[in-house]
């Protein structure tokens, strides 16, 4: 879905997943990648802190193994959103509808699913 376009459909199951649990970690991984590629900056350091705090409680084998370059990408880009070149900020969010582009923790979403958490 991500990777054909249809971003906005991410974002509304990722929505969804959240109304049922606000602590779904996956929910809140594509709720993530989504404020990433549209460059909400005042929304997606909360989700990220939120990743991490939710993320770290995740002991499932293949999330667990993938959770520490998860921090690793979050901690980059928290150090990254103060330096953010505001004259981008526009043509970035024109970039983010492009297709065949692979979601940014498609990682950590596969992880979740190897270990049977969409099941």
């Amino acid at each position: 879905m991500w990777y054909s376009g249809n971003k906005t459909g991410v974002l509304s199951i990722a929505e969804q997943r959240l109304q049922q649990d606000t602590n779904d970690i996956a929910g809140l991984i594509l709720k993530m990648d989504y404020q990433i590629e549209f460059v909400e900056l005042n929304a997606v350091s909360n989700t990220m802190q939120r990743v991490l705090g939710v993320g770290s409680q995740v002991t499932t084998t293949n999330f667990a193994a993938a959770f520490s370059l998860v921090q690793s990408d979050i901690d980059h880009l928290l150090q990254m959103l103060p330096i953010y070149p505001t004259n981008e900020i526009a043509a970035d969010i024109a970039k983010a509808s492009i297709a065949n582009k692979p979601l940014t923790s498609g990682y950590a979403i596969k992880a979740l699913q190897d270990d049977g958490f969409f099941q």
